[in-house]
């Protein structure tokens, strides 16, 4: 990576243990930079630390030693007021599961994250609305998840984790659970949406089809970052 890029992410002697008994240590002193505008993917077998490494990223999950710098902002030394609010503006996640939420539309399940910090209701309903025009679904906003097929429940995840225009994407096997001309719809919105809004995506995939794609490719193997 040219070193005139700008570090966004800087992460220093991470390690990540989890208390027995047994003792399982899952990250081992990782260090790891990500620039602005990269796309990263992380490849290993499973159980080899890659989800646990992005929860870390994501705030999600504590590290047990180690620092992770997110734009100069120390994530690791956050209280969990400014460390929620800091993800909810910072980074879009989109789970392998989606995670949505079965009892509300994909236009509610969008508009969520924005409403969390931002009161303006039609704003919302309009950001929400164009997201999922962009991802292909405009004729299902008004379905409950449930109704959705695995595709079209993937794109409204998509479309929520953009929703407050994250420097940052996280993306855990998003095309996991799909099928093949799926996933590589999927890809394709993610990669295209990402480069729009100049940020950074880091994904997790077992895919090498996915991978080659990205500007980087890190191999992890038993907690550690094999380049």
């Amino acid at each position: 990576m040219n070193e005139n890029k700008k570090i966004i992410i800087d992460i220093k002697k991470l390690d990540k243990t989890y208390k027995g008994p047994p003792t399982v240590r899952v990250l081992n002193a990782i260090n790891l930079s990500i620039y602005k505008n990269e796309i990263v993917s992380i490849m290993g077998e499973s159980g080899s630390g890659k989800t646990t490494l992005l929860n870390i990223i994501g705030g999600i999950d504590d590290a047990t030693n180690g620092s992770i710098d997110i734009r100069d902002k120390k994530i690791h030394k956050m209280k969990e007021t400014e460390l929620a609010i800091f993800r909810n503006t910072m980074i879009g996640y989109i789970f392998q599961f989606h995670n949505l939420l079965n009892e509300f539309t994909a236009l509610e399940n969008v508009m969520i994250p924005f409403l969390i910090n931002k009161y303006d209701k039609k704003l919302a309903k309009e950001k929400s609305t164009y997201l999922l025009e962009r991802v292909g679904i405009a004729d299902r906003i008004n379905h409950k998840i449930g109704e959705l097929s695995g595709g079209e429940a993937q794109r409204v995840a998509i479309a929520r984790a953009l929703i407050n225009e994250p420097e940052i994407i996280l993306a855990d096997e998003p095309t996991g659970n799909l099928d093949k001309k799926n996933a590589v719809l999927i890809q394709e919105i993610l990669w295209t949406l990402t480069k729009e809004r100049n940020a950074t995506l880091i994904i997790v995939t077992h895919s090498h089809s996915i991978a080659e794609y990205a500007n980087r490719t890190l191999r992890m193997e038993s907690g550690n970052i094999l380049q």
